[in-house]
């Protein structure tokens, strides 16, 4: 028994993970997916009377990918549950003995296939940046990773530079506090490549949206217009001898999110927004899971210059009975 197919190193998740293990005989045979590092068993398949045995991995491989924003000050951060490690076992069915082992794969979140070094993001490389905000990026190197942060302003200069001796998947993050009173910061990670952050003066009124993007980043946005703020609230009652009561109630906080006026091809990158597995919205505890309720955006529309016009609410109501 032996494989005769398995992924390349450092694969996307969005895309097939096709193993293949041949057996001379026909017969029933187990496959285990497990991994690497806790020894957890991710998944098993079994395959009927057959000498091959082909499959893709991907779908059970996505539910061990957890993708949680960091927070903290500059620097690299944890990359934990943003990848996968796991190898794939075979064997005869009712057997305890592995007949063969695929080696150890990582396989990366998202359907983005661009090769190390690179940055894997979906928005553009020149950004606006809060005063005070912060932001990600997700780095794929082929070697030890050395980003250097410079801020500049009027009358000060001044560079920091960070490292990872090891290779591969990264993630840096970059907050605005750490670089008082510069208004451009330069990220430059090397041969992955430069982000360059325009800082803009905070506003109360302004809204800061993180999403989980298809190249497997995230990705943040600020909002400048908060709309509207709804309450609304769903009861239940009951009918007794006094008239009716209420049982039980649940609010819900609907806010009404509006962008700047984007380029088409800016509102094409914040549409993904209303798709996304993933949405937060920052608040002083955090990063807040919402929900978008919004299910549709015009993006071009001619003689007219458009904004992404957004619903959120949180994932978690209030609630008391």
């Amino acid at each position: 028994m032996q494989f005769t197919q398995i992924p390349q190193q450092l694969a996307p998740l969005g895309g097939e993970l096709r193993y293949a293990v041949e057996q001379n005989a026909a017969g029933n045979l187990d496959i285990r997916i497990v991994e690497e590092d806790s020894e957890k068993l991710l998944g098993a398949k079994r395959f009927t009377e057959t000498t091959l045995a082909d499959f893709d991995a991907a779908p059970i491989l996505r539910r061990a990918v957890r993708f949680v924003p960091q927070t903290g000050g500059t620097g690299f951060q944890s990359t934990t549950n943003r990848t996968v490690t796991a190898r794939v076992e075979a064997l005869e069915s009712g057997s305890e003995t592995i007949a063969a082992t695929a080696p150890a794969r990582t396989f990366l979140p998202g359907d983005d296939t661009t090769p190390a070094p690179c940055i894997r993001t979906t928005m553009p490389f020149d950004r606006l940046i809060p005063e005070g905000a912060a932001d990600e990026l997700t780095l794929l190197s082929n070697g030890a990773c050395v980003v250097t942060v410079t801020g500049q302003s009027a009358d000060t200069l001044v560079a920091q530079s960070y490292s990872s001796e090891e290779s591969g998947f990264h993630l840096f993050r970059l907050d605005t506090r750490d670089f008082p009173a510069c208004e451009t910061l330069t990220v430059d990670a090397g041969t992955c490549g430069t982000v360059r952050y325009t800082v803009v003066p905070a506003s109360q009124e302004a809204a800061r949206i993180a999403w989980r993007s298809h190249a497997g980043s995230i990705e943040h946005y600020s909002f400048p217009i908060v709309r509207s703020t709804t309450l609304r609230v769903s009861k239940q009652a009951a009918e007794g001898c006094d008239g009716v009561f209420v049982t039980a109630a649940e609010t819900h906080r609907e806010t009404e999110l509006v962008s700047a006026y984007e380029s088409p091809e800016m509102l094409e990158i914040l549409v993904e927004t209303i798709s996304s597995p993933e949405v937060w919205m920052l608040c002083d505890e955090g990063y807040l899971p919402v929900e978008v309720l919004t299910q549709e955006c015009v993006v071009r529309q001619r003689g007219v210059l458009c904004a992404l016009e957004l619903v959120v609410r949180p994932q978690k109501s209030v609630s008391w009975n």
